[in-house]
């Protein structure tokens, strides 16, 4: 069965100037379209949401999320950008992902993601990830393997040496396992992420080199790398109103820093088909001076 939708996807993948038709890049379309195969998903509405918020050091988020029920299986698209502008970096970095699964309400709940984040010609990252859920009354259990290609760009000043190469690539596996329990309006999340890469990562922070082969920038984005990850969160439901609490640590793989980030989330409904949504929090790096930023932001959400 073909899709035209996947179709479409694929002519424009043609046409995406960085080199789109990679093996892992192709495998993981050619996937997305056979999920089109997926059991119908009548139950949901569709879903369009849009956030943005503001933190110090300059840091502006905007994101846009549509869940959007066709037919078939249900099609996630996400895209976000992240602006940091002060006195030490200037920078955006943009991120897309889509997806599809089937019915969030089933049993047996599956699918899969595409991703590419990054910022072109310094460092990008490409994403495929699988998705597998039990869901009962009471519990539910996640598990998200995934597969990612990292390219880090050489810096004009290596390039201008006969001897250096143009990019520097990395491969990674990892996988995220999540939990929740619900016991009337309460909601318990925990997950657990880890990740492994075929190079050592460490070399990008200690190594003098670095700084000749890598632009700052490539290397300060590059700590964002994640070794492994624990995260908490509590739910709370009044009767229009649902209160998110939530903590994340992750462990760099290259520094070996640790970060910490409490988020709290508040989603209103307004009708039947608008939310409001409010979101802040606070990110600390414990071993970099107790570093900290703090962040708020607002969005909205419309469903039919």
């Amino acid at each position: 069965m073909y899709s035209p939708l996947c179709g479409n996807i694929l002519l424009a993948c043609r046409r995406w100037k960085d080199g789109c038709l990679s093996r892992q890049l192709l495998c993981g379309f050619v996937l997305l379209c056979a999920s089109a195969l997926l059991p119908a998903s009548d139950e949901l509405p569709s879903l369009l949401s849009v956030e943005w918020s503001a933190g110090d050091e300059g840091r502006r988020d905007l994101y846009l999320d549509i869940d959007f029920a066709i037919g078939g299986p249900r099609l996630l698209f996400s895209a976000a950008q992240v602006r940091i502008d002060n006195e030490f970096s200037a920078y955006t970095t943009q991120s897309f992902l889509i997806g599809m699964v089937n019915n969030p309400l089933q049993t047996l709940n599956y699918g899969v993601e595409l991703e590419r984040w990054g910022r072109e010609g310094h460092i990008t990252s490409t994403t495929m990830r699988g998705f597998l859920a039990y869901n009962s009354l009471d519990w539910s259990i996640a598990l998200r393997p995934q597969r990612r290609n990292i390219v880090l760009s050489a810096s004009d000043r290596c390039r201008r040496r006969p001897a250096c190469p143009d990019e520097w690539q990395v491969e990674s596996r990892g996988i995220r396992i999540d939990g929740n329990y619900y016991w009337r309006v309460w909601g318990l999340a925990l997950g657990l992420s880890s990740h492994d890469y075929d190079r050592d990562l460490s070399p990008l922070a200690t190594n003098p080199r670095a700084i000749r082969l890598f632009s700052p920038l490539t290397l300060e984005l590059a700590m964002g790398f994640e070794d492994y990850g624990i995260s908490a969160g509590l739910r709370y439901a009044f009767r229009d109103v649902l209160l998110s609490l939530d903590e994340y640590r992750s462990v760099s793989a290259v520094d070996g820093l640790a970060s910490w980030l409490t988020s709290v989330r508040l989603s209103i409904d307004l009708d039947r088909q608008w939310y409001l949504r409010l979101n802040g929090g606070l990110l600390r790096m414990p071993d970099i001076d107790d570093s900290s930023t703090l962040y708020a932001g607002v969005g909205a959400a419309y469903s039919w």
